[in-house]
Parts: structure tokens; sequence; C-alpha cells
């Protein structure tokens, strides 16, 4: 029986397999990658559970990078991957434009009747006295389907609970209270907002009454109960010598979405697996390339996850941006209607959450970027058994065009 370390799990949109959709996905895999490498070496000691999505950080330090000029956009591009703002709209644009397709194609086929949701929602809020650029606005109206509205900041709790209340709503109320009347200043100017919401059905279902407690190995020496599900299905599956690991999908009905797990080999940790997963491009696409399938006998932990992340540290130490965290350097000049640099990045909160069991997956994500103005501050085979009891990490993703949407660990540990 082989025993699972790790897990990735990615969520992505369908979108036909061509250089188009290499080009959407690209960036996104890069991006989650480099945050798994460096993530994974500072966080070694007392590893928990994690989830985090990468889409919709992605897309709220697009919304930011609109309004940057000068140095404080060029060091955008350790982030996006993106040299100028046209390259910036093309990849929204072809985005969204992915994603109306695929909403508007289930609409109208028997796909209507199966149950997958995935909604993306921006939102940028302004204060009151604040004089905003009108075309910047009009950029995240017109490519991010971004709404402003105006708002007094220095009424703290009501803005607070104004943009919660908003996240609340774009998240089928699981990610309620991720702003406190601590987290705007009386100096804020600009909230930017994303949100993500994901749920859908096994095309399989794992059936219930074959959940039961198992062993949970957190490591060699130690041991939890946990419940775990329990299936015999045919799925995509995946030796990879390259990463020593196995790989197998568990398709999401409508067939456009996809879980995808990764059991590192014997006696392969979970951080050398993290490391060497450099990139997943090439590993999503030979799995998306696999006609066969196998025939397996999949133990999988059920369980829930929520991570809060302040993101401001991270891309000051991984990806060498300063200056848009700089009081005094920072340009989002764009952002003004004086077209004057006086506004700075202060937070970017990130708030995820998933839940897996026997039935399907829910997951949804936010992320919140706080401005401040500078003035203040097979039938007859035998089964591959795949047991998933020690810790390893997940990505949810659409079996197509490989957009990472939410990404995680588990460990066990709360």
């Amino acid at each position: 029986m082989l025993i699972i370390s790790c897990i990735f799990i990615i969520c992505l949109y369908f979108i036909p397999c061509t250089e188009t959709n290499e080009t959407l996905a690209q960036p996104l895999l890069h991006f989650t990658a480099k945050f798994a490498r460096h993530h994974s070496s500072t966080d070694v000691v007392g590893r928990r559970n994690l989830i985090w999505s990468p889409l919709s950080l992605y897309l709220a330090m697009l919304m930011a990078g609109e309004g940057s000029e000068g140095k404080t956009f060029s060091e955008f591009e350790h982030i996006t991957g993106m040299k100028t703002k046209d390259d910036y709209h093309q990849w929204i644009n072809k985005f969204f434009q992915s994603l109306n397709k695929h909403q508007q194609h289930r609409k109208t086929s028997r796909a209507s009747n199966q149950t997958t949701t995935f909604t993306v929602a921006n939102r940028l809020y302004a204060d009151k006295t604040f004089e905003l650029n009108d075309k910047y606005n009009n950029i995240l109206k017109e490519h991010y389907q971004s709404e402003l509205q105006l708002v007094d900041f220095s009424q703290q709790e009501e803005a607070a609970e104004i943009i919660n209340n908003w996240i609340a709503n774009k998240t089928n109320d699981k990610i309620k209270k991720l702003l406190s009347k601590k987290d705007i200043h009386s100096l804020t100017r600009l909230i930017l907002v994303n949100a993500l919401y994901f749920k859908g059905s096994w095309v399989k279902s794992f059936d219930d009454t074959q959940t039961e407690e198992g062993q949970f190995y957190l490591s060699t020496k130690k041991i939890i109960k946990q419940q775990m599900m329990n299936i015999v299905n045919q799925y995509r599956y995946y030796n990879d010598p390259k990463h020593n690991c196995q790989w197998v999908n568990i398709p999401y009905q409508n067939n456009e979405y996809v879980l995808t797990l990764a059991l590192p080999n014997k006696n392969i940790p979970l951080l050398n697996l993290e490391k060497k997963l450099r990139e997943l491009d090439g590993v999503f696409d030979t799995l998306n390339k696999m006609s066969s399938t196998k025939k397996i006998q999949l133990k999988l932990p059920k369980f829930k996850i929520e991570s809060s992340l302040d993101f401001v540290k991270y891309f000051k130490q991984f990806y060498n941006v300063h200056q848009a965290f700089d009081q005094q350097k920072a340009d989002f000049s764009y952002m003004n209607k004086n077209g004057k640099p006086e506004l700075f990045i202060s937070k970017i909160k990130h708030k995820a959450i998933i839940e897996i069991d026997e039935y399907g997956t829910e997951a949804s994500a936010a992320t919140v970027i706080t401005m401040l103005s500078r003035s203040g501050m097979g039938l007859f085979e035998t089964p591959i058994t795949l047991t998933f009891d020690k810790p390893f990490l997940f990505y949810l993703r659409n079996i197509h065009n490989n957009i990472p949407l939410f990404v995680g660990r588990y460990t066990g540990i709360s």
C-alpha cells in the first residue's frame, strides 16, 4: 500500500488546449510555484494546514499594478510576469472571455443541470474625499468588471462593515469578517478587493457509509485519527519519476474542473516535493493529455481548512518589490486625478477556505489591498491504492487551462 505525503489541487477554467490558453496559465503557474518554493523554505517547523488562492491574489495585484507608474510599475513585473499595461489588458480580457464563454456554455447545454459553480468579482472602494482618476476607474470597469463604491473611511467601523458584507455576499457567506476597523486608517484612500467562490460536486461521489476513522501520520512518530473517505473508481493517473510522486485527477461534474492529487513516493518528505515542483504547467499538461484511466482505490481525508495571510512581507522578501509599500517612493500616480504619487500599499490581506467531503468541494477566497495617502502616513485490473494518511499539498484546477485558483497544504494541525 502506498502512503501519501502530499497533494496538489488547482482550480482552472475550461479552455481548449491552445497557445492562447498556455499564455493565460503560464504567469499564474509561475507565480504559484514561486510561492510554494519560498513558503516551504521558511515554514519548516510546525508546518500547519494552508489554503490560498493564487488567482484571487493575482487579480488584486493586477488591479493595483494598473495604477502604478515608473519604477513601481517595473517592480510589479516580478509579480505579474508582464512588461506593459497592454499585456495586463490582453491577459485579463482573455481571462474573462474564457470565464464568460463557459458560463454561457453551461447555461445552454445539458451541463446546466449539473452542480458546478465558479464566480469572480472585483470591487474598488474610494474615500469620498479622494479625487480618483476617471481613466483608472474606467480601466478597472472595462477590463476587470469592477464597480466603484464611494465610502467614508473616517467612519472606520461602518466602512469595514460595507466591505465585509460585499465579500460575504460574493463568497456565499463563507468569508464574513475579513476586515476590522483597525484595518482602516484615517488616511485610507482606496481599497481594492477580489473575491472568488467555487462549488463543485464529484462526477462520482464517495459513499459516506464507507467513510471511517483511520490513521493519519503527522510524522513517522506521531499519528492522529482522521475521517478517511473511500472509493474505487477509474481516474486519470500518472506515475511521475521526475518528481518522485504519483498524480491522480478527481473530476467534478461538467468536466471543467478537477482536484489534482500528488502522492510522494515512499520516504519522500513533503518539503522535498514542494521544492521540486517548479514547473507545474508541464505536469498538468501531461495529465490533461492522458486518454487512459486506471482503477484506483482512493482513501482521502475529509477536511476543512481556513488560512489568513499577509502578503506585504512576502512580496518584499521574495519578489524584490519594495517601492509599492514605501510611502516616500511608491508611485501610484495613475490612480490620482492630479497625477501625483500620493498613495502607497499599506496592507494585503488574503483569506481562503476550502471544504472537501464525500459529495464535492466548496472553496472561497478574498484579497484586500489597502492604499493609504502619504501625507499621513480498468474492470479486471488490480486497483492502485492511494492512501492520503500523511501531510499533503493541494490545488483545485480545471482540466484544460491550468490557472491556479486554490492551493494549500493539509498537515492535520489546525
